[in-house]
């Protein structure tokens, strides 16, 4: 039995049942991957027919055929010829999801399939460049309670000043993050690197997920930074934070 199978847009085979299978248990076929062999009356999920995949095929549906040039649309996933297909960049979207997608590019929602992640060198000049403003920001009310700080005559006083200070550049960073995140999807020191914060959908955050977010940053630092290097390994440069809170932080 031979089988074609969807991949990139394009339509790829015939491969026989046992290729087919390996390229299931490699993972290189999903559920979600089109699959279509004769006897079936049209393109189908892979998960779909998984549990008849290694049964004895039916009888061949008349006039029923894998298109000899097919490409796949990328919202829908269906197989249409590629002069009925609108390519935006390595997309190719058919006439009836034409519409909505064209709507969500116009609303600056960024298809997965555009995305390109930001790696961990440019998201620690991002860091760095926030860390400078914070600096600045904190200038302010510091030397206030360090004054206070000073004059005091018993020595704890120095530090319930201390712990003043931590909790409200905690406050500050927390304001920080989740404002410029929330409602620009970058903090400046992103901006400034042209990086943005997204949800693997390419939707904006709200401002309860870029708190949310804030958090898991903070508990990055109690991981030895481990929860920060991960974003160098990761196939989508995934942090700790945007794996806890399901983001992804790419180029624009």
């Amino acid at each position: 039995m031979e089988w074609y199978f969807a991949e990139s847009g394009r339509q790829t085979g015939p491969v026989e049942d046992d290729v087919f299978r390996n390229f299931v248990a490699s993972g290189r076929i999903r559920p979600d991957t089109l699959v279509w062999r004769q006897g079936m009356s049209n393109w189908q999920p892979y998960g779909d027919v998984a549990t008849t995949a290694a049964a004895a095929p039916v009888a061949v549906a008349d006039g029923v055929a894998p298109l000899t040039d097919a490409r796949f649309c990328s919202e829908c996933g269906r197989a249409y010829p590629l002069e009925d297909l609108a390519a935006f960049g390595p997309s190719l979207v058919c006439a009836n999801c034409k519409p909505a997608f064209t709507q969500r590019l116009r609303e600056g929602v960024l298809p997965a399939r555009f995305m390109r992640f930001g790696g961990f060198w440019i998201r620690f000049l991002a860091i760095f460049i926030d860390g400078l403003i914070l600096s600045v920001v904190s200038f302010v009310y510091t030397p206030f309670l360090s004054f206070a700080a000073a004059d005091a005559r018993h020595p704890r006083n120095f530090f319930i000043t201390v712990g003043i200070l931590a909790g409200i550049g905690f406050l500050v960073r927390m304001a920080y993050e989740t404002w410029f995140v929330g409602r620009f999807g970058a903090t400046p020191g992103k901006m400034v690197c042209r990086l943005k914060v997204v949800r693997p959908d390419g939707r904006p955050l709200t401002y309860l997920r870029s708190w949310c977010r804030f958090l898991g940053k903070e508990l990055d630092n109690f991981t030895l930074l481990i929860g920060y290097i991960m974003a160098g390994i990761d196939d989508e440069k995934r942090a700790l934070h945007d794996r806890i809170c399901d983001t992804r932080v790419v180029r624009t």
